[in-house]
């Protein structure tokens, strides 16, 4: 009844594997740079503080 066409079938199938090959590089990408993060309790930041001071404008 219906005839399928092979090339679209395969454009199709080269979509699917571009979008899964990108997902994949992202995912490792993501992985490899998050892999070298070290604990943040280790981090030694300066304690940033301020003062709330309530002004009045009138």
């Amino acid at each position: 009844m219906f005839k399928r066409n092979p090339m679209a079938l395969d454009k199709v199938t080269m979509i699917n594997v571009v979008w899964t090959s990108m997902i994949a590089v992202m995912l490792t990408a993501t992985v490899t740079l998050y892999q070298n993060k070290s604990d943040p309790s280790e981090m030694n930041y300066s304690q940033m503080s301020g003062r709330y001071q309530d002004v009045s404008y009138y």
